[in-house]
Formats: C-alpha cells, sequence, structure tokens
C-alpha cells in the first residue's frame, strides 16, 4: 500500500519490561488545607488559594458501572451487593450516597428494606403501602478504604400475612433499584500517593486528553489503543481535545473569584452560556480554574504538540499577570511549578506518571509508551500498584497447556463459594481474542462444582450458559463432592465478547410453617475450564474476532486524524466490539482516500476502499442502501441519518472487516456495541438495529455439519429409521399376501 504512513508497534507478542512509572511529581505537594500567605496583594492571594485547593469532587452513578437498567428484587429474602468505586487508601470527605428506589406491593404482608455500607447496617425501613418512594440518602464516612470501593448491601424481605406454607413470596411484592443510585465524595488530589489509587479514582467515563488539531500518527495510535483497554474493563473513554483559538466554550458552570476579573484573560470568560476563545491567554485561565469540560480528563496522550499547546496558553497569561502586578508573578509560577510542570517534564520515551495538570490529576502516557501503559489496566497490576515506581511490561499472551485448557479463573472467573435460597448465579467474561491468539477457539467447557445437601429431596440443578445459550445441565448429587459438567461450545454461541454462565436452583422447603427455608452452598471449583482446538473459522463477526487475535491491521483515512473529537470514538467502540487487541495491532493512515488498500493480513478498515471486496451493504452515488445477497437485491432504502454499516469482506487471501458511515453523520454510540451472530450490521445510536448473514440468509449454516441435509436423510438413514421402515415394510406384505389369496379364491 504505497500511499499509506504505517505506525507499527512492533512484535508485541513478546513480554517487554523496562517501562519506569516516574515517582509523582512535586505537584503534589500542596494540600487543600494549606495556608495563604499574608502580606501578599489580593491578586497574589488569589492565585495561592488556587494553587492550594487540591480539592476533587467525584459523582460515581450505576450507570457509569454499566447498570443503565433498574434493579428488581421480589424474591421473599433477596439480596445485592454494589461495590462502588473510590481511591484507595485516600480518606473520602462530604461523601453521601444517594440511593433512588421505589416500591411495589400487590399483597398485604411486611416488606423490609435494609441498607447496609461496608457490612455496617444504617438504615432499615418497612414498606408496607400499596407503592411508594424508597429513596434515602445515607451519609458515608470518611475512612480511607483499603479496597477501593465503598459496598453497598441491600436486603429486600417480603413476608406476605396470609399463612402458605408453600411459599411465602408474592410476584407483586418488589422493589425497584433506579440506576440513578450515585455516591458523591470529595478527595483531596495531595493524597494520590500512587498510580494504583489514581486509577482506582478513574469516573466510569473517563476523558483522555489528547492535543488540539490535527493529531499525529503516534497520538492517534495511543488514543484508541487506551479507550480500546479501558472498553476491556467496563469503562467508556471520552476523548477531550485541548481547546484551541476560535472553538467555543461553555461557560455556564464557571466561576472567578474578584480578584482575578482584573486579568483580562478571566475578565473575558465572566460570562454564560458559549463563548468563543479569542486569546491562547484565556486558555491558560480556563486551564487554571478547571471548571469546564474542556479539561474534565483523566487521562493524557502526551505528545509535543500538547506541551506545546499547554506552555503557549500559560506564557500568554503570565505576560498578562506581569503586566498588572509583578509580584503576583511569582505566585502564578509558584502554581504552575505544582499543577503544570510536573505532567509536562518528561524524563525519557517510555513513561507513565501521575501528575496534576491545571485542577485535575491525570495519568500522562507519553505517545510511544501506550501499548505498555495497558499494563494499567490489569487488576493483577493494580492490586501491587502501591509504590511510586513500578517497572511493568506488556500484557503477556495466554498461557495455554499442550492440550488447549484455559481455567475459567484466566478468564476472570473467581471460583469460591456461594449460598443458594432458590437461584444463584455465577459468571466469567472474556474477549475471544484472549484466547485464540494462536489460532484456537472455544470448542467446550468443563465447570466442576460441588453441592451441600439441603433440606429437600430434590436435587439441585447446575444450567451452563455461553452469551445466554444453554449448553449443557445437570442435577448435583448433593453431598460435597466435585461434579463435572461437559458441553460442547456450538459455532453460534461464539461471540467477540463471551460470558459463561452457571445457574444453580434449589427447590426452597418448609416445613408446615415450622421452618424457615435457608440456604445451602454450591461451589464453582478452580479446575473448571474451556478447551480450545484450530478449527476452521467462519465469515463472520465470531470467525473475525478469533482472526484479529493472531495481530490486525487497523487502517483509518487521514481525515480521521484531523478530526479526532468525531473520529476516535467510532474507532474504540468498533475495535473493542470486533475483538481487535490493542497489543496485537498496527495502525495504517492512508493518505489517498481514493486508493484501494491491500491489506496483508486481517484487517479493520474504517471509510477506505478495500481492493477485490465484494461488499453485501452498499450505499450508491444517489444515496440509496443496497443489500446485496448474489445476484439479488433484498433491500433498497434511501441514506439516512446517525448509521453506519459494518461488514466483514474478502480481499484477496485475507479477510477483514469494513465499517462505513452510513448518511451525513455517523452514529453516537451511547454504549458498549454487542455484535450478534452474522457478518452484516446496521449500527444506530444504541448499537446494532439489524444484524444478518449476506452469505446464508436462511440460517443453513449454523446447523451442524454432521446434520442430515435434504435427501440427504433418506440416502442416509439412522438406525431409529429401521424402526418404521420394519413396521411399514411387515404392512406391505401382509396386505400382498391378503391380494394374493383373494385372487386365487
Amino acid at each position: 500500500m504505497k500511499s499509506s504512513v504505517t505506525v507499527s508497534t512492533g512484535a508485541l507478542h513478546a513480554l517487554v519490561c523496562g517501562m519506569s512509572l516516574l515517582a509523582f511529581a512535586p505537584a503534589f505537594a500542596a494540600t487543600s488545607t494549606a495556608a495563604v500567605p499574608t502580606g501578599l496583594s489580593p491578586l497574589s492571594q488569589a492565585i495561592s488559594r488556587l494553587s492550594a485547593d487540591t480539592r476533587q469532587q467525584r459523582v460515581v452513578e450505576l450507570k457509569d458501572l454499566g447498570i443503565d437498567r433498574p434493579i428488581i428484587l421480589n424474591a421473599s429474602d433477596a439480596r445485592r451487593e454494589l461495590y462502588l468505586p473510590v481511591p484507595a487508601d485516600v480518606p473520602l470527605t462530604d461523601a453521601t450516597l444517594q440511593f433512588d428506589a421505589s416500591y411495589l406491593n400487590g399483597e398485604e404482608g411486611r416488606n423490609t428494606l435494609l441498607l447496609s455500607l461496608d457490612g455496617y447496617p444504617v438504615r432499615a425501613m418497612g414498606l408496607n403501602a400499596g407503592e411508594g418512594d424508597a429513596s434515602v440518602t445515607l451519609g458515608v464516612d470518611k475512612s480511607a478504604r483499603e479496597t477501593g470501593s465503598v459496598r453497598l448491601g441491600i436486603a429486600w424481605s417480603s413476608i406476605i400475612s396470609r399463612i402458605q406454607c408453600e411459599d411465602e413470596r408474592a410476584i407483586g411484592n418488589v422493589l425497584r433499584i433506579a440506576p440513578d443510585t450515585r455516591l458523591s465524595y470529595s478527595f483531596d488530589a495531595s493524597q494520590l500517593h500512587d498510580l494504583g489509587a489514581a486509577w482506582n479514582a478513574l469516573p466510569g467515563k473517563p476523558g483522555i486528553l489528547v492535543a488540539p488539531g490535527s493529531l499525529s500518527s503516534a497520538s492517534y495510535d495511543a488514543a484508541w489503543r487506551l479507550g480500546v483497554a479501558l472498553e476491556r474493563i467496563g469503562k467508556q473513554a471520552r476523548i477531550v481535545p485541548f481547546p484551541s483559538v476560535k472553538d467555543s466554550i461553555d461557560l455556564s458552570g464557571v466561576s472567578i473569584p474578584a480578584e482575578l476579573k482584573q486579568i483580562p484573560a478571566f475578565a473575558a470568560l465572566d460570562g454564560k452560556g458559549l463563548h468563543t476563545l479569542d486569546d491562547p491567554a484565556q486558555i491558560g485561565a480556563l486551564l487554571m480554574l478547571g471548571q469546564t469540560p474542556a479539561f474534565n480528563a483523566d487521562l493524557a496522550v502526551s505528545d509535543p504538540a500538547l506541551l506545546k499547546a499547554v506552555n503557549e496558553s500559560l506564557d500568554a497569561l503570565q505576560r498578562q499577570i506581569q503586566s498588572l502586578d509583578a509580584g503576583a508573578n511569582g505566585a502564578f509560577n509558584q502554581w504552575r511549578e505544582r499543577h503544570v510542570n510536573g505532567a509536562l517534564n518528561a524524563s525519557g520515551s517510555d513513561n507513565v506518571r501521575l501528575a496534576m495538570l491545571g485542577a485535575h490529576p491525570l495519568l500522562m502516557i507519553n505517545q510511544g509508551a501506550a501499548t505498555k501503559a495497558i499494563g494499567l489496566f490489569s487488576t493483577a497490576w493494580n492490586k501491587l500498584a502501591r509504590t511510586r515506581q513500578l517497572t511493568v511490561g506488556e500484557e503477556a499472551n495466554m498461557p495455554l497447556s499442550d492440550d488447549g485448557r484455559v481455567a475459567l479463573t484466566r478468564l476472570g472467573g473467581k471460583p469460591g463459594s456461594v449460598d443458594v435460597l432458590a437461584k444463584a448465579d455465577w459468571s466469567a467474561s472474556f474477549p475471544l481474542g484472549t484466547v485464540a491468539y494462536d489460532g484456537r477457539v472455544p470448542v467446550s467447557a468443563a465447570v466442576d462444582v460441588s453441592a451441600a445437601p439441603g433440606a429437600s429431596g430434590t436435587p439441585p440443578v447446575a444450567s451452563l450458559f455461553l452469551n445466554d445459550y444453554l449448553i449443557g445441565a445437570a442435577q448435583l448429587t448433593a453431598d460435597g463432592q466435585k461434579q463435572r459438567i461437559e458441553a460442547r461450545i456450538p459455532r453460534y454461541a461464539l461471540a467477540a465478547q463471551n460470558t459463561v454462565r452457571v445457574s444453580f436452583q434449589r427447590q426452597p422447603v418448609s416445613d408446615l410453617c415450622r421452618e424457615t427455608p435457608q440456604a445451602f452452598p454450591v461451589s464453582i471449583l478452580p479446575s473448571s475450564h474451556v478447551t480450545l482446538d484450530k478449527i476452521g473459522l467462519d465469515g463472520d463477526f465470531s470467525g473475525m474476532a478469533a482472526r484479529y487475535a493472531a495481530g490486525t491491521q487497523v487502517v483509518v483515512p487521514q481525515g480521521y486524524l484531523d478530526r479526532p473529537a468525531s473520529s476516535l470514538p467510532h474507532v474504540i467502540r468498533i475495535a473493542s466490539a470486533s475483538g481487535v487487541s490493542p497489543l496485537r495491532a498496527d495502525l495504517n493512515v492512508t493518505t489517498d482516500a481514493q486508493s484501494a488498500i491491500s491489506p496483508d493480513k486481517a484487517f479493520l478498515a474504517f471509510e477506505v476502499p478495500v481492493k477485490g471486496s465484494d461488499e453485501s451493504l452498499q450505499v450508491d452515488a444517489q444515496g440509496h442502501l443496497l443489500i446485496h445477497h448474489k445476484e439479488q437485491t433484498l433491500l433498497d432504502l434511501k441514506s439516512l441519518n446517525h448509521l453506519a454499516a459494518l461488514q466483514v469482506v474478502e480481499s484477496g487471501s485475507q479477510h477483514g472487516m469494513v465499517y462505513r458511515i452510513l448518511g451525513g453523520q455517523g452514529p453516537n454510540f451511547e454504549r458498549p456495541v454487542l455484535l450478534e451472530r452474522g457478518n452484516v450490521t446496521v449500527l444506530g445510536d444504541n448499537g446494532p438495529l439489524t444484524t444478518f448473514d449476506a452469505k446464508d440468509p436462511t440460517g443453513s449454516q449454523m446447523i451442524d455439519d454432521d446434520e442430515p441435509k435434504g435427501f440427504d436423510a433418506w440416502r442416509k438413514p439412522s438406525a431409529l429409521w429401521l424402526i418404521p421402515a420394519a413396521v411399514i415394510g411387515f404392512i406391505v406384505l401382509l396386505l400382498a399376501g391378503r391380494r394374493a389369496r383373494r385372487k386365487r379364491q
């Protein structure tokens, strides 16, 4: 491909060590309670107050944790624990938990709600009206959490009033927990003593700060890799470009101290609504205040263009301060040393460091260190990040045994025991690319369980699901001994993102109301595993996820680098959904949008022509959406807005996927994209609108190869066909014998 600029991460399959996570800069020396020196001018005192204030405010909602629908509790004794992240080992201030919930009471009886924080009961309520509000505000103590989370315990009990010994549950008595339930708190950034604490402080939608204007290939490459890595741990990255002159900024939440308004840059920001920046000094003023979304970032891709923009804005602001009050220049230099210089003073090309940039702490990541920085997103690493300096290598490949087995504990599952009264679930989630890097894909699953005997003689049932497909089940011998559930994994059940779920169900027993139903333990054992093997990969989304595990060529046009704020969310969402590994991918930037690319390995192309590809979904010059199957047009629609198409194609001997925006604007993805089975999908703001297999619209390829096809069922009968065949043959012979006797008579 002649007209492209290639940025390669090199041999990413090997472990690479030697990336130092630098110690914190002096920016964290000041605390929010530091006294402001007296005897200074009003302007110097105002700047000193900004320098001393390192307080950070955070709001964590259930929606930020991926819970975007109400949680329903409707059993006679239902319990749920929710973990809300906070900075590890950092005291909290002004912390409150707003529990938003409502209830319905269809059956007369006693409903009780018990809330606890970190295992300590804090509020109990009787909710016995027909319906009502169960919301409550809880105070949260300021103690530092070593675990990096506030644990909210919810217990709901619903006992109906009439005597009913079979089952005291009522389907009309429910508690609804709203996704708006949230934890609000503040903390002192000077108390962030290590990178692990800063990592736990990341919100559910962390912002990635990038340079203003068009990005370099290296900077764009780092941003999409960090975004995909964040998606893999359940966080949705936001792209925050550093402001530049002529940008429009919303000043609705900006509050400017009166002493600072004598500076022209601050005075220009004293308003509400949209404001067009017309001076670099105004950007420096916004950076000092840190009250706008333009600087609400949690990570930053550090490249020369970003560092230059920061310095230019602060230099322009310093000139205005110098002209008004030469004495205030010292206070400004002190603020700059504490709040900026630590982020800009990089030593070496491969580093990740924690520093203040303006009013916010940031994880500063050099553009050449993104692949190594992905180690930050490992749960195992985060538990060890309790020092000021660490050396971290790149993520290792998933170790496989000689027979291709991978323990579910390596895929995110945590073995252990749970008490089951009626039903309980255990799950482990993993991207297909983490196990398929050598070409093998999961072909079978084995889950080892043990269950304690209960009061009922009915044995408990364990059901095994993969991506909500039931692939195996068994009644358990409840004697505390290991029992294995083995199941073959059908091809249609695999996806780019996979979830293995084991569901346990018991029969609760009450002896004529003299006994209260009790829960009994069941265990998932560490020997549970999936087995991988090399099979023929299909030309669909799951087949591409397996191919991407070995390496991917991500191709974007130059126009994507010119508008990173709008293009990077698309690249991040689609790359994550497709199973592209941020460690085993190369970014190719095409400078000629008209020249078709010729990939030399599995590829993911964004709005660039691909040589020799026969795309089933196309948009013609008149804006018509055409969906083809072989020589037949299945659908013809005029172009729609906020839509995009993602489809599997072939180019020569290589398989890949092509992403194209339909209409003038692409989708604004509100949540992670989950691809269903197929090879063509139309995407909207909320994800896939429709997904199908253009090469197999009847779905016949989902049927196993060993199943009879058409008349093969008659040519290759199974042994079961011998029974009706023998009966039919006997009847035919009997009728023939009767006709022969009648003729003789």
